[in-house]
């Protein structure tokens, strides 16, 4: 009897793990679904928003706000810290200690927002900008001090309950496109436009500050632990010089393109580079996605692992490199539909800019392999190479070529940052050969055929 008892509760047991397991990846999948859902809903919300005011303003109003908005993503880097990861690993781990977390990352993201606020005002002192870009960069800086708040969206996904954030993004996104739409329908000038810029993180913060307080949480009760931010900082100092580098490469062609040709040209590029980038949340998605199980295989062999490596970058280039085809061809049908006759010149940008798209498609999968490796000063490394790579050829290329200048150095900086610097080093050498043969997958294939 006492068998017969011992092996009925192994079995109860036994199915109850497998109901927690299930409930536990389909609670994974419904908060990677609402992340998911999230992002399509506001990439195209965005995306038809930003049409709209690109036509109402025209290239040299428009340029305005795109300087604005480069420069605010420029030197408010030090909001981002780069510390996500380590920050919801922590919070997963000792949830006694959320107040303390969430009250430590808050002041340095509190802080980063300051010393953000702090350089652009240098800068503004000594780049000589007009009134009117003085007033749209002036509100857009705001918008930095209301970022700390997003540290909510680390507590939400430590919880895996993403859905809150996601709901709080998207009011923010709504709100933000209601009110670009008022703004267009009044006939508003191009500082009311910048407003928006303000509000929209001002409306994200309240939104994330509201659901967590509904769920019990109160931000009173949020302390700054000095010890807590050394440990976080000495930890992720790669990953935090990483995100700054990353952001300097990401952002810097707008702003020098500013200094050097002019607003016009900048709303111009603006449109080229919006409807290139559009495409990258997807490879985010699928390293995210893919990469877990790669991780797993790691167990089974090098040759295993190494395997499914190779065939996700095959994926990758084969995915980006037919977008980059179709969006090439299609290139000047797309701006003279979407735009009008004044961004014409943007279709010869956008069939340069959108080549940067295999090695932004290799280098998402890239980012999470040499974290699963523990190469994160090589993060450092790589965009430190784009952003040098970027700056160099902008200054050569912006004076005689304008905005499609700016996309050759943003593309030769982009594939060295993702794919060239995987050479400098010993380690991430595999890597490199990995993208090379995903480059040739196609042919390879056709060959072996």
């Amino acid at each position: 009897m006492t068998q017969i008892a011992s092996k009925r509760w192994k079995g109860v047991t036994a199915g109850l793990r497998r109901r927690m397991q299930s409930e536990t990846v389909l609670k994974i999948a419904k908060n990677s679904g609402w992340l998911m859902g999230e992002r399509v809903l506001t990439m195209a919300l965005a995306l038809t928003i930003h049409v709209w005011v690109a036509r109402y303003l025209g290239p040299a109003r428009f340029g305005i706000l795109n300087y604005a908005t480069s420069i605010v993503g420029l030197f408010g880097t030090f909001t981002y810290l780069g510390l996500s990861g380590l920050v919801i690993r922590d919070l997963v781990k000792e949830p006694d200690a959320w107040d303390e977390i969430l009250g430590t990352v808050f002041f340095l993201k509190l802080i980063g927002g300051v010393v953000g606020v702090g350089l652009i005002a240098a800068f503004v002192l000594v780049q000589p900008i007009d009134a009117t870009t003085r007033w749209v960069l002036a509100l857009a800086t705001g918008g930095l001090l209301f970022h700390a708040f997003r540290v909510l969206e680390f507590w939400f996904a430590s919880r895996v309950e993403s859905r809150y954030a996601v709901l709080a993004s998207s009011l923010a996104g709504v709100t933000s496109a209601a009110v670009n739409a008022a703004l267009i329908l009044s006939g508003a000038g191009v500082v009311a436009f910048g407003a928006v810029l303000l509000l929209q993180p001002a409306v994200l913060a309240a939104g994330l500050l509201i659901v967590y307080a509904r769920q019990g949480g109160a931000i009173t009760h949020w302390r700054y632990v000095g010890l807590r931010a050394r440990s976080l900082l000495s930890q992720g100092w790669p990953l935090l010089l990483a995100s700054v580098g990353a952001l300097v490469y990401l952002k810097i062609d707008q702003v020098m393109l500013g200094m050097m040709a002019g607003s016009e040209q900048v709303g111009v590029y603006a449109v080229a580079a919006r409807l290139s980038e559009v495409w990258y949340f997807i490879p985010t998605a699928l390293a995210l996605s893919v990469f877990p199980k790669i991780i797993e295989s790691k167990q089974e062999g090098d040759a295993v692992y190494n395997r499914r490596l190779q065939r996700t970058y095959n994926m990758l280039a084969a995915l980006a490199i037919g977008i980059a085809v179709l969006v090439t061809v299609a290139s000047e049908f797309v701006i003279d539909l979407l735009y009008d006759d004044r961004y014409h010149e943007a279709s010869r940008i956008l069939a340069i800019h959108i080549w940067a798209a295999p090695a932004m498609f290799m280098g998402a999968l890239l980012s999470k392999w040499l974290i699963a490796e523990n190469l994160l000063t090589f993060s450092f490394t790589r965009h430190l190479i784009g952003a040098v790579a970027n700056i160099g050829f902008n200054f050569v290329l912006i004076p005689k070529y304008g905005g499609t200048g700016a996309a050759v150095a943003t593309l030769v900086a982009y594939s060295l940052a993702s794919y060239g610097a995987c050479f400098t080093d010993p380690r991430t050498r595999i890597a490199g050969r990995m993208m090379t043969r995903a480059i040739f997958w196609p042919l390879l294939a056709l060959r072996r055929s």
